[in-house]
């Protein structure tokens, strides 16, 4: 039987379907997988996912990491920081996170939302600076860190309640069970610009980046170990990159 340019058209849609689900499992905190985690995770049969990860390597957006293990491949990184919105802003950032590692030798990270998640897109750090824990090191939940409660805190109410009942954000079990207290330190938060942290042995400071359109586009953030900690310079020095990160991105005074 003859196939119809809609059947070839929905087999097509299918295919990048499958391909675009074997993607989505890289975006996790294991950066590599196996074919099968990738059986596990996304149902299909071990042949389909062999030969989807055969083509996804020949075209360089998937590579192989080890005996077994695949990982995205740089062609992918390099597709993803060519969307011109995501390379306006590392190119205005960069220099100000320059200055701002310059200032105080600590870990400086750009941040991005990813639906739920917050996603640490740019890292300048030096050999004295605080470690970034490998899990940590690429996408965090963002009730879980100060720049995803900046997200939070420029949410509405009701899509921050939406967001809540659905998968709680990862947010602590002090705030998660007390929406009136989280709702007051989202609000400062929101006040002074700027959301702090524990990580361990040290805090994560963050403060928002606005576009033209005065949205939340992106996280400028420090990682610094507490006993050097100087919460007022620190505040004031990420708040003024964030501002010049904003200005260059077209923001108003008025909307940051």
């Amino acid at each position: 039987m003859t196939r119809t340019m809609e059947d070839l058209d929905a087999g097509r849609r299918s295919v990048l379907g499958r391909v675009f689900d074997i993607l989505d499992c890289f975006s996790g905190t294991e950066p590599d997988q196996s074919i099968t985690s990738l059986c596990d995770q996304t149902g299909l049969p071990a042949a389909t996912v062999h030969r989807l990860l055969a083509t996804l390597v020949e075209w360089g957006a998937v590579e192989r990491s080890g005996r077994g293990q695949y990982r995205l491949g740089m062609r992918l990184w390099r597709l993803g920081w060519g969307v011109p919105e995501a390379r306006q802003v590392r190119d205005v950032a960069r220099p100000h996170m320059v200055d701002l590692y310059a200032a105080t030798r600590e870990v400086v990270v750009l941040g991005s939302r990813d639906g739920d998640d917050l996603l640490l897109v740019d890292q300048i750090s030096g050999s004295t600076s605080a470690p970034i824990q490998t899990r940590s090191a690429r996408r965090r939940p963002l009730g879980s860190c100060a720049a995803g409660l900046l997200y939070l805190a420029h949410m509405s109410p009701a899509e921050l309640s939406v967001r809540l009942g659905e998968s709680g954000l990862g947010l602590p079990e002090t705030l998660r069970s007390d929406e009136f207290r989280l709702r007051q330190v989202l609000g400062e938060i929101r006040r002074t610009g700027i959301a702090a942290t524990p990580d361990g042995s040290s805090r994560w400071l963050s403060a928002a980046v606005f576009n033209a359109q005065g949205e939340l586009r992106s996280t400028l953030s420090m990682l610094i170990p507490e006993e050097r900690v100087q919460l007022s310079r620190h505040s004031q020095l990420i708040g003024h990159a964030a501002h010049e990160v904003s200005a260059g991105l077209g923001a108003r005074r008025s909307q940051q």
